[in-house]
């Protein structure tokens, strides 16, 4: 019975002793309380084994609380050296029944087991005392540090919420001022040039007349000089979108009305591009004289018909409407 329970101890000390994970001072305690409790201290000095059983029980319990912490090691120290002790104890006690120096010997290994065990014990107090103070100040730190996260958090809040503040009040006095010039914009156009608004825009009228001569499609001086003021009003404007259509009355085939028309929608469109107008936001049609305004039955109403509409974009608004 005794060799089998001897078998098992091995064999589970042997895996224990395997597992990468357990500390080698808790190995080295249930190595010596195999040896120990195989030995005669299970018959001589049973109270002393328990002892070592019991601080090796406590050992386990830390070990699966926690397996790699210094109170793990230090209670397998302690067991280790119980278990040693009581080994050592049983081993005097046997010796003592056979020769009168066994009792000589143990008192001297007893003494010596006892002080090596109190001053592994202050030391473990110690080792124990150390890491709860050094616990207590990383607590301390980490608290600190928190606490200044959490202030600087504060702060960049504030901060954020300052610059988004100022940012939306200068949108506020951007989108005023943008507002102001266009409006501004509008009232000196609406000085020289006839402009309505329509579902599709804003619709500026230049008549074809002061633009083009005769059957032509390019610009005259005069014309220049007031696209050049148109030019200046749109520039005032935040871009927008802008058509160019050319119209022309009904006289000359149909063919060549839509050439003329296109071709005086392209100049006006050029100019407007030379003054800096982007590109990209202007497009030109010449729309022919499918498109008349007046009858074309009178010279009136064919010089009302010959013209250039510059259409914005359908959010702009004459402020004086």
């Amino acid at each position: 019975m005794k060799t089998m329970q001897f078998l098992i101890l091995i064999t589970a000390v042997a895996f224990f002793a395997g597992c990468a994970t357990v500390p080698k001072e808790l190995v080295n305690a249930r190595w010596a309380y195999l040896q120990a409790s195989t030995g005669p201290a299970a018959q001589l000095v049973p109270a002393e084994l328990h002892q070592a059983q019991e601080a090796l029980n406590l050992a386990e319990q830390s070990f699966r609380k926690d397996s790699n912490s210094y109170k793990t090691r230090d209670l397998a120290y302690v067991a280790e050296r119980k278990s040693e002790l009581a080994g050592a104890l049983g081993v005097m006690a046997a010796d003592k029944a056979r020769t009168a120096n066994a009792n000589t010997y143990f008192q001297k290994k007893q003494t010596e087991i006892v002080a090596q065990g109190k001053q592994d014990l202050k030391d473990s107090e110690a080792r124990t005392a150390e890491v709860a103070a050094q616990g207590k100040r990383d607590l301390k730190d980490s608290e600190a540090r928190t606490a200044e996260v959490a202030a600087q958090g504060k702060q960049d809040l504030k901060n954020s919420e300052a610059r988004t503040a100022e940012v939306a009040a200068q949108g506020k006095r951007d989108l005023s001022d943008s507002e102001k010039r266009t409006s501004d914009a509008l009232d000196a156009l609406v000085k020289f040039v006839a402009v309505r608004e329509e579902e599709r825009g804003l619709v500026i009228t230049l008549s074809g007349n002061i633009l083009f001569r005769s059957a032509e499609s390019t610009l005259l001086p005069s014309a220049k000089v007031k696209l050049d003021r148109v030019a200046e009003a749109l520039l005032a404007i935040p871009a927008r979108r802008l058509t160019i259509e050319g119209h022309t009355d009904s006289q000359g085939s149909d063919r060549d009305n839509l050439n003329l028309s296109q071709g005086r929608a392209d100049a006006v469109r050029n100019y407007l591009i030379e003054r800096s107008y982007p590109a990209d936001r202007i497009q030109s049609y010449g729309l022919g004289e499918g498109s008349p305004i007046a009858s074309n039955a009178s010279a009136e109403g064919r010089a009302n018909n010959r013209r250039v509409e510059i259409v914005i974009e359908r959010d702009l608004h004459v402020s004086n409407q």
